[in-house]
């Protein structure tokens, strides 16, 4: 009889024990018809704040609303909420997730006009979402936003600060395109780019053009910078990126 109640007891108490996603809110965001999933992430920590946001690419998309979160792995929401750069900079994430057919910019990972192509019904309501939250949490510090993704979520990053260049403290796009004639927009954002030069998904050359175009629409090399991966695959971009905390670190010093 004890060792059933202490069993029981025992299996009581298990229950109760936070698990890895304990952190993490799973909501629906309602914008006109469209319906966009994404859990938060909220730091323990109190006071201003900053917000991250990331954007999975084409394997992540769905409407489970747990795909695009990497589970069991480093990499995305994990990386940035993980406990090690949380005890450098606690932060809030974002963690959205757009519908299997829709990308978060265009129609292809290919590079795209940008004046004549419309905001995709995810990107839109990604955006109405950032500023809802932004305005309902005072916890989060509007100076410090920054949006990351990586390959189709690499050139959502790209068309989120082309749509609302004023609204990012830095960026980082990861294997993603988006159009070099409109890289002004976004001259004077911080932004580290990763790409791997032997992509077989998202071409290498979609990088170096947004950066050289950058560079020659009067970005600094101060505030732009790019890591190319000798022999790296599509992969290896945001291996790279997320294998330590350096990018972390580089992301969060940022403030408008």
């Amino acid at each position: 009889m004890l060792k059933k109640t202490l069993l029981t007891l025992y299996l009581s108490f298990c229950a109760t024990i936070p698990t890895a996603h304990a952190d993490w809110n799973k909501v629906n965001f309602q914008d006109s018809n469209f319906t966009l999933p994404y859990q938060f992430y909220t730091p323990k920590a109190k006071g201003k704040l900053p917000l991250i946001i990331h954007l999975h690419g084409s394997g992540e998309a769905g409407t489970d609303n747990e795909a695009q979160m990497y589970s069991g792995t480093n990499f995305g929401p994990q990386y940035f909420a993980n406990d090690d750069n949380q005890k450098i900079q606690p932060s809030f994430v974002l963690a959205p997730q757009t519908p299997k057919p829709m990308r978060w910019a265009s129609t292809s990972l290919d590079p795209y006009v940008f004046k004549s192509t419309p905001s995709t019904p995810s990107m839109t309501a990604l955006l109405h979402l950032i500023d809802k939250i932004v305005i309902k949490n005072k916890n989060i510090d509007p100076n410090r936003i920054y949006i990351t993704g990586l390959s189709r979520g690499g050139q959502g990053v790209w068309n989120a600060m082309l749509q609302r260049p004023k609204l990012f403290a830095a960026a980082l796009p990861i294997a993603g395109s988006s159009d070099p004639s409109e890289a002004k927009t976004i001259a004077t954002i911080p932004i580290w780019v990763f790409a791997g030069d032997l992509d077989e998904v998202t071409n290498v050359k979609f990088s170096r053009e947004m950066v050289d175009s950058i560079i020659r629409a009067g970005g600094s090399t101060a505030n732009v910078r790019y890591t190319e991966i000798e022999g790296g695959n599509h992969e290896a971009s945001w291996k790279t990126a997320y294998n330590n905390s350096d990018v972390y670190k580089w992301l969060v010093k940022h403030s408008k």
